[in-house]
């Protein structure tokens, strides 16, 4: 599951739920786009715990991903999400192929929080916030929340949240690669996905909403 997709998604569905259900379950893709990004780390933990053999592990979530992505092709759903998931998993497989490391299967995923981590520090250091510029181009509002000096902050603030967030990631997976754990890293990489990616997204979407609550009633003054 994309970072960038659930707070664009969040962000177009800041005036309420859609299709009845609630913004945050759409944001996390419903039940196939929860399934989807839970399943594959979750059989890789429980192959490789009862079989001790990481390259099964990797070709069963490697498996799980096509058989996903077929799926969506399939039934004609929306399948960049998947493929883009699908080809993370690929390039995972293939690096500890080339290199013979069974713990090279989760470099991309640390390359990945490393990178949007750099990336949304940067943006509160030059004064644009990612989650602000995602949103205001999401809701068609430009950057007119830029001229509101507290919405700015809020919005450095939360995406100081999702730097944490990364970081965390980060600090706790690449240690762990560095001694060669495998069933730590895949564990780490299970916790720290949708447990800790839920509560960080729905804080954002709590925060923000806020925001437009009160930007509503200003209006109507």
């Amino acid at each position: 599951m994309s970072d960038n997709n659930g707070i664009a998604g969040l962000a177009s569905q800041l005036g309420g739920s859609s299709n009845g259900k609630h913004p945050l379950w759409n944001a996390m893709g419903g039940a196939l786009g929860i399934v989807e990004t839970v399943l594959p780390g979750l059989l890789f933990v429980a192959v490789f715990t009862l079989t001790l053999d990481p390259w099964l592990a990797i070709w069963i979530s490697v498996a799980i991903s096509v058989m996903f992505t077929l799926y969506r092709l399939i039934r004609r759903q929306a399948a960049t999400q998947a493929l883009v998931g699908l080809l993370g998993v690929v390039i995972s497989a293939v690096l500890a192929l080339m290199s013979n490391k069974p713990e090279d299967n989760f470099v991309v995923g640390m390359v990945t929080n490393g990178v949007y981590g750099f990336v949304f520090l940067v943006s509160i250091l030059v004064g644009w916030p990612l989650i602000g510029v995602v949103i205001g181009l999401v809701r068609s509002e430009g950057t007119s929340w830029r001229q509101n000096r507290h919405h700015k902050r809020v919005y450095m603030g939360v995406t100081a949240l999702w730097v944490g967030m990364f970081t965390l990631r980060l600090a706790i997976e690449f240690p762990l690669y560095l001694a060669g754990n495998i069933a730590g890293l895949a564990t780490a990489k299970l916790v720290l996905g949708l447990p800790l990616y839920v509560p960080v997204l729905a804080l954002t979407w709590l925060i923000v909403r806020s925001l437009y609550r009160e930007k509503s009633s200003n209006s109507q003054k």
